[in-house]
């Protein structure tokens, strides 16, 4: 049974990892470790960030606004992000089935 949940599991892993959503999200990661641009946006976005927590400025705080919507218009960051919500989409849809099966499984076993 062990063997069978494994193969299981490693076709519905298999299925993700070779959809076109999946491997375009790899595609887009791998270009945006590549762009400086992105990398010094989301690097000059994460310090504003935790200095914005702790100080909470106003000044930090648009600052910010305007670093986020520039790689929000990134076309790079935007199609590896449509991606991404889709892989976790099907990730989340596996996830609540397998919570749905076990859940009827353990509910039916404890009624017995």
């Amino acid at each position: 049974m062990e063997k069978k949940l494994n193969n299981s599991i490693d076709e519905v892993v298999n299925y993700i990892i070779n959809t076109k959503e999946y491997k375009d999200c790899i595609k887009y990661k791998e270009l945006m470790d590549e762009d400086n641009n992105i990398k010094e946006l989301v690097s000059k976005i994460k310090k504003l960030q935790k200095e914005y927590v702790r100080t909470e400025d106003k000044d930090i705080k648009d600052e910010l606004d305007i670093l986020e919507k520039e790689l929000n218009n990134n076309d790079i960051y935007i199609k590896y992000n449509q991606n991404l919500e889709i892989v976790n989409q099907m990730i989340s849809y596996v996830k609540d089935e397998l919570n749905d099966y076990f859940d009827k499984l353990l509910n039916n076993e404890s009624t017995l």
